[in-house]
C-alpha cells in the first residue's frame, strides 16, 4: 500500500481524554467535586478545540460533560441527604 493510499488517522483531542478521566474520578469519589468540575470545564474546552481543529473526540468530550454534571448533582444530593439525616437525628 502506498503512502498516499493509507487512510488518515484521526487524532483524538487530548483535553477530551483528560476530561473523561476526571469525570470518572469524580464519579468514583476519588475527586468527587474537583474531578467533576474539571470534567465539565475540560469537556467544554475540548468541544471548542475540536470545533476549531477538526480533531476527533467530540463524543468523549460530551460524555465527560454529562458525567461531570451527574457527579456534581450526585454529591449535592448526598450532602442534602446526610444533612437531613443529621438534622432529624439532632432533633430527636
Amino acid at each position: 500500500m502506498d503512502k498516499d493510499q493509507r487512510p488518515a488517522i484521526e487524532r483524538t483531542n487530548r483535553a477530551a481524554k483528560w476530561s473523561l478521566a476526571f469525570s470518572f474520578m469524580g464519579l468514583a469519589l476519588v475527586l468527587p467535586i474537583v474531578g467533576s468540575i474539571l470534567a465539565i470545564v475540560g469537556g467544554r474546552r475540548a468541544v471548542r478545540q475540536i470545533d476549531q481543529t477538526g480533531e476527533g473526540g467530540g463524543g468523549i468530550a460530551e460524555a465527560a460533560i454529562i458525567f461531570g454534571w451527574f457527579g456534581l448533582i450526585s454529591v449535592a444530593i448526598g450532602i442534602v441527604g446526610i444533612s437531613a439525616i443529621l438534622i432529624s437525628a439532632s432533633r430527636s
